[in-house]
């Protein structure tokens, strides 16, 4: 099949577009790991860690009609718990190749902060493509006992309006881990995760037995002996109440909140994500 050239430049723009808002999404789920630490040793948890980790992306797979020839990115995360909430501040950058031999990327920067009870969350996030802002938001979410909302700093910005039962990045790492720790195998959950207008989803959490590492980066941090598990989520539009994920991402949930082993997968293609550098901070101690 030949297909013109502006034709395919169009349709690759548009699919980069999509690509780079499912990429800023997926930034978005390291916020599962950043759980509040005296919270979960309360209750009977093991302390999670304050971190910063990098990952390198590589293209595992990809469709060869969905215009992408390689992928490549990294991801930096930062952890910072405290006694009021945790901080994150993250950033992927992602370069994407197409079958014309183009280069395309994706600049994207969220940073969140929760409060410890898991009722506020503020946030600021852009994504930037090729220099071209095509994402931009700050404001604050509230929850309550009947749902919540969202507001945004943006002029022309509606507020979003959150179903009961929704609860932040942070409450859904400590349903993981409970399930986790009691057995269970299945998690549902609806999250909102700070990315905008687009940051509702409905999750499914698949979570594997429990496991240990071999990897000589996680033994030289103290983590050889640290149980993990399999994790994969699932992640739904609510809006368009389909049974078909937007994306899933697979990983290794360690106890102390490091992921590693992360699986990307998109509809068009699906990204390795490699623990390359791990450094452990210093959480402060809380009294009660």
């Amino acid at each position: 099949m030949i297909i013109k050239t502006a034709q395919l430049k169009r349709s690759v723009d548009l699919m980069t577009d999509k690509i780079a808002y499912r990429l800023s999404i997926l930034f978005s789920l390291f916020g599962l790991f950043a759980v509040v630490a005296p919270a979960l040793s309360h209750a009977g948890g093991v302390a999670l860690a304050s971190h910063r980790a990098v990952y390198d992306l590589t293209l595992k797979e990809f469709h060869r009609d969905g215009g992408i020839e390689d992928v490549r990115g990294r991801i930096v995360m930062e952890v910072e718990n405290s006694c009021e909430g945790v901080l994150m501040n993250q950033r992927m950058l992602v370069e994407l190749l197409n079958i014309s031999g183009d280069s395309m990327t994706s600049d994207y920067h969220l940073s969140t902060w929760e409060d410890r009870a898991g009722q506020l969350m503020r946030f600021t996030m852009s994504n930037v493509l090729n220099g071209r802002t095509i994402e931009n938001y700050d404001g604050v979410a509230n929850l309550g006992s009947a749902g919540g909302s969202v507001t945004f700093s943006e002029d022309g910005a509606d507020r979003l309006d959150l179903p009961e039962g929704v609860i932040f990045p942070t409450g859904h790492t400590r349903e993981i881990l409970k399930s986790a720790k009691a057995g269970k195998n299945l998690l549902s959950a609806k999250i909102y995760d700070g990315n905008g207008v687009n940051g509702l989803f409905d999750t499914l959490t698949v979570i594997g037995k429990s496991g240990k590492s071999d990897s000589t980066l996680l033994k030289d941090r103290d983590m050889g002996n640290l149980p993990y598990w399999p994790v994969q989520m699932s992640y739904f539009d609510l809006s368009a109440q389909s049974n078909e994920p937007e994306f899933e991402v697979g990983l290794k949930m360690f106890e102390n909140g490091v992921a590693s082993d992360l699986v990307l997968k998109y509809e068009d293609f699906s990204l390795n994500g490699s623990l390359v550098q791990l450094d452990i901070l210093d959480t402060a101690g809380c009294g009660n």
